[in-house]
């Protein structure tokens, strides 16, 4: 019986840590933004979530179907902000790196008060990659 649930439950789990870790991720205070973290959890969701795929895929299931297909989808629409945002974050960033990457991309990219990923991907910065 468990080995029938599990599908289910990771889906539902992997849907939920998806929408809370996101929403953190990008709205969140930057200086909370920790990229090993979000490195992990995004490779976890995008493992669990291709593998729920391909289970409910083989099955008359198509309302669970979409829901993994939908989150799966998120994911895939994250995966190239994940190295920019890990980039950014990283625990050696001092005033010289900021300087070097705002001269590179043209704008200043230096993070101030209410500085978001958010904002990082309004900025264009993914396509700086």
């Amino acid at each position: 019986m468990s080995k029938e649930f599990k599908p289910y439950s990771d889906l539902w789990l992997t849907t939920r840590t998806w929408n809370q870790r996101h929403a953190a991720w990008t709205t969140g205070e930057w200086e909370e933004l920790d990229p090993d973290e979000l490195e992990a959890t995004f490779e976890s969701c995008m493992k669990t979530m291709a593998g729920v795929a391909r289970i409910f895929k083989g099955q008359d299931k198509p309302k669970i179907l979409n829901i993994a297909a939908s989150v799966k989808e998120k994911c895939d629409a994250f995966k190239p902000i994940v190295p920019v945002a890990c980039a950014l974050r990283k625990k050696g960033m001092v005033d010289r790196h900021w300087d070097e990457i705002s001269k590179g991309v043209g704008f200043d990219i230096r993070p101030v008060e209410g500085f978001t990923l958010n904002a990082v991907i309004d900025m264009g910065m993914v396509e700086h990659a």
